[in-house]
Order: C-alpha cells, then sequence, then structure tokens
C-alpha cells in the first residue's frame, strides 16, 4: 500500500467548500458570543415560575434569541469591516478579508432577523417580541453606529443590549415581565460586562489606536482603565448578591460572594502589575476567567433554585399535607 492510499480517500472538494461557508457563517453571525446569550436567556426561561407549563414558549424565545443576536453581530461586521481589517482579533473575518460578499451578508442578516420576528410573534408574546428588538437594535445599531466610534464609555451603555436575554427567557417562559428576578440578572450582566471587555481592551489597546475606535484604554490610558475594571468587578460582586432576595438560594448566595471576591482580586491584582507583556498576558486570562465567573454564577442560581436546601425542603414540605411551607 503506497503512503498515498494509507492516507485515506480525500474530502470532496464541494464538502470542504461547505464546511468553510458554513464556518465563515457562525463567525458572521458571532455564534459563541450567541451561545452565551442564549444561555443566560435560558437561565431565565427555567427560573419563571412557569416554565413547566410553557417548555414551546420558551424554546420559541431561545431560538429567537440565537437569531436575533446572530442578525446583530452580522450588522456588527457589516457597519465596520474596515476597523476589523486594522483588528489583529478580527482581521480574519469573512467580510474584512472578502470571503463573504457584503451583498450575501445582508440577506444572511435579513433572513436571521426574519426568522426570530417570526418565531417570536408566533411561538411567544409582544413582551418577548419586544425586548429582543430592543437588544437587537441596541446592539447592532445604537452601540456599533453611535457609541463605539464616538465615547470611551461605548461598552457601558451598549452592554445593556446584550443583558436582555433573562427577562427574554422569562417572559417567553410566561414570566411577568416587571418581576425582579430577571430584572436583577440583566442587571448583573449590564454591570459585569465593563469589567469583562476591558481586560480584552487593554491588550488590544495598540490596535484600537490604529483603527481609531476611543476605547477607554486608548483615550484614558491603561492605570484609568485598570482602576475602572476593579471598580465594576466591586460592582458586579454587589448586583450578584441582588437574586439572592428574589430567590432564596443559599447555593447561589455561597457561590456568588465566593466568585466575586476571587474575580475582584484577580482584577486587584492586575491593578497592580507593571505595564508590559505579563500584564497584557495576564489580562487576557482576567478576560477569559470572566466569561467562565458569569457562567458558573448563572448555572448555580439554577442549581440552587431546583437542587438546593431550600428548593428541597420546599419540595418535602409541600408534599405533607398539615406541614405549611416556609414563607
Amino acid at each position: 500500500m503506497t503512503a498515498k492510499a494509507a492516507k485515506g480517500p480525500a474530502a470532496p472538494a464541494g464538502a470542504s467548500t461547505a464546511m468553510g461557508v458554513v464556518r465563515d457563517l457562525l463567525v458572521l453571525a458571532k455564534a459563541r458570543v450567541v451561545s452565551l446569550l442564549v444561555f443566560t436567556g435560558a437561565v431565565g426561561a427555567v427560573l419563571a415560575p412557569g416554565f413547566a407549563h410553557h417548555l414551546l414558549g420558551a424554546g420559541a424565545g431561545l431560538l429567537g434569541i440565537a437569531f436575533a443576536g446572530g442578525a446583530g453581530g452580522v450588522i456588527n461586521q457589516l457597519i465596520e469591516p474596515s476597523v476589523d481589517q486594522h483588528m489583529r482579533r478580527t482581521s480574519r473575518r469573512p467580510l474584512a478579508v472578502g470571503r463573504i460578499a457584503r451583498r450575501h451578508a445582508m440577506a444572511f442578516a435579513a433572513a436571521l432577523m426574519a426568522a426570530a420576528v417570526a418565531i417570536l410573534m408566533v411561538g411567544t408574546n409582544p413582551w418577548t417580541l419586544a425586548f429582543t428588538l430592543i437588544g437587537t437594535l441596541g446592539y447592532g445599531v445604537i452601540y456599533t453606529v453611535y457609541l463605539k466610534p464616538n465615547t470611551p464609555w461605548n461598552i457601558v451603555w451598549g452592554g445593556i443590549g446584550g443583558a436582555l436575554p433573562p427577562i427574554i427567557g422569562w417572559t417567553a417562559a410566561g414570566g411577568a415581565p416587571g418581576a425582579l428576578l430577571p430584572w436583577s440578572l440583566v442587571a448583573l450582566i449590564s454591570v459585569w460586562t465593563p469589567a469583562h471587555f476591558w481586560p480584552l481592551a487593554i491588550c488590544c489597546r495598540e490596535d484600537y489606536a490604529q483603527a481609531c475606535i476611543p476605547m477607554l484604554p486608548v483615550t484614558h490610558g491603561v492605570d484609568r482603565t485598570r482602576g475602572e475594571i476593579v471598580k465594576y468587578a466591586a460592582a458586579t460582586l454587589i448586583v450578584s448578591l441582588i437574586p439572592v432576595i428574589a430567590n432564596r438560594n443559599l447555593v447561589y448566595a455561597l457561590g456568588a460572594a465566593g466568585l466575586g471576591v476571587y474575580y475582584l482580586g484577580m482584577t486587584m491584582r492586575l491593578q497592580r502589575m507593571g505595564v508590559d507583556a505579563d500584564m497584557d498576558h495576564y489580562a487576557r486570562r482576567v478576560f477569559r476567567v470572566s466569561i467562565s465567573y458569569l457562567f458558573t454564577l448563572f448555572l448555580l442560581l439554577v442549581i440552587g433554585h431546583y437542587l438546593g436546601p431550600s428548593a428541597l425542603l420546599q419540595s418535602a414540605a409541600a408534599s405533607r399535607p398539615g406541614i405549611p411551607l416556609i414563607p
């Protein structure tokens, strides 16, 4: 058997091309970012009091978040391909290098948004549709067009659009739109976002300067940015405890306190470091840890809600007639 034969049959060229197109479309829709949006929306849904009776609505809500979030990602890249070309982190995106034509990207965004609206209109309710449209408009247009190129505080205000999935999932599962719990999660994501993003902005400050984007490390310097990261990490720790008021959850309360202190400690260490390559490396680590931090917070909220001491005690009391539930 020859060496060439030992490798086995080559994949058809058409299949390879198709996989490349799929990968490009996923990058265009910012699938990794969207996956976190869908996850936080799913947590909002499963915490809603009527979740078990609104499974189809919850599923429709999550599909709406996925499609609308993807459309927002495409719109973001349609508006700023020249910026992406100046950033090492984004220079290989499909639109930046021309692997996907603008007209095709526009059609993709329109198809995703149309699918999101149709699914939400049929499968959910006006509140869910409205919150989804606000989130997409906030990120795809307001943040990208107005905030990002004009103010170093862009992520503070622009992050609000990406913080809405918990209330979207909650209302899709039949929850009241004015409830404290989902809005406390929206607030949590909002204050977490600057502490999450600015460490990455520190690493990419030279690229942002070259692209003329007024990110905080470019306009106010690394020291000011690190101080703001610490402030927002502390705010995240405080706000992360608000859901305990609406959802008496010992598992989550202990986890949120411990994780918040740990992450705050990381940001304080970042603040004390010298401005050098080691600091850039550590800032990227802080960025990565911040994602795990938020993911774990939301996961603990669900675990504690269904399996924590309070939930089990309530379930046991409910199964014994004559024993009142804990008020």
